[in-house]
């Protein structure tokens, strides 16, 4: 890709543009949804029943088998197998509900197997207090995840990188969060997590475009900081196609062969990666030539 030579200045603001207006709608549809029926908390965050089941069967049991049983249920169940040897035919059962829920799961499953056919191996009821308490710590764990990573970039560059790269990393996070909202995901654990792996993933991206910029800085006094900053980004552009089409074969792979456990968070991944490289080359790149005229001038 060494002879490609994409006019990136030239884009930006076109993609700056369609920012905005994705922005500005994610965050509308974001205050719409938590005023219109509110969000799809997963039971982590909004409460709910975790069992573990046994079904005494001599046939094995799939989960997708289990999954049938339960598509009229009221509440949509999310079933784990439970792993090793020991663990034959025992499963995880998570739902929003109470302990009646609990109890019409449990009926059902010996309606399906028969009386005295399902071991409870374990009940837990997640309370509101908990999983408000959970929803604050996700919600401190992403700021202080943006604080430590402003800081690390403000001491290996300076404010006028670390700013861009924040900004951007709002950016992808609004933009994700609302297409997830927009599908009705159910937010979870795993949501979370990806949400997380995407920070580390896209500031990952952000600092290889912004070494190189510096870099290139220092080295050429002459040409503009809009010309630095296009012949930085076709350098490292071999890196980044590379690198974003590997971990988007990652992620797709997760979605098609990883069971509907980590389907929402590779999709969320997936989605954020698109978001990212996009970001990464066009929007922190615009944000960082503002940066660095405001900083001349003043």
């Amino acid at each position: 890709m060494k002879n490609i030579k994409i006019p990136f200045i030239k884009i930006m603001p076109i993609a700056v543009a369609v920012s905005i207006i994705l922005v500005i709608a994610s965050i509308a549809f974001s205050i719409y949804k938590a005023n219109n029926g509110g969000y799809n908390l997963g039971i982590d965050f909004a409460g709910g029943v975790e069992l573990k089941v046994r079904i005494e069967n001599d046939d094995t049991i799939n989960v997708s088998e289990m999954r049938e049983i339960f598509t009229n249920f009221p509440e949509n169940v999310n079933i784990q197998e439970l792993e090793g040897d020991k663990n034959k035919n025992a499963f995880l059962l998570r739902f929003k509900g109470s302990s009646e829920n609990s109890d019409d799961a449990l009926i059902l499953l010996q309606e399906t197997y028969g009386n005295g056919s399902v071991s409870l191996l374990g009940n837990t009821i997640i309370s509101g207090v908990i999983s408000e308490d959970n929803l604050k710590s996700a919600l401190i764990l992403l700021l202080v995840a943006w604080l430590a990573i402003m800081v690390y970039i403000t001491i290996r560059f300076d404010v006028r990188f670390a700013l861009p790269a924040i900004l951007t990393l709002i950016h992808n996070i609004i933009i994700v969060f609302a297409i997830v909202l927009f599908l009705n995901k159910e937010l979870t654990v795993l949501i979370l997590s990806a949400f997380l792996t995407l920070i580390g993933y896209t500031i990952n991206d952000i600092i290889v475009v912004f070494d190189r910029v510096r870099e290139n800085i220092k080295s050429d006094t002459i040409h503009s900081i809009e010309d630095t900053v296009n012949t930085s980004l076709n350098q490292t552009l071999g890196r980044t196609v590379i690198t974003s089409v590997t971990t988007l074969i990652a992620a797709g792979s997760i979605m098609i062969w990883g069971g509907s456990i980590l389907y929402n968070f590779a999709f969320t991944f997936f989605v954020g990666v698109v978001i990212g490289t996009y970001a990464s080359n066009f929007i922190a790149s615009k944000l960082l030539i503002m940066m660095y005229k405001i900083s001349k001038k003043s």
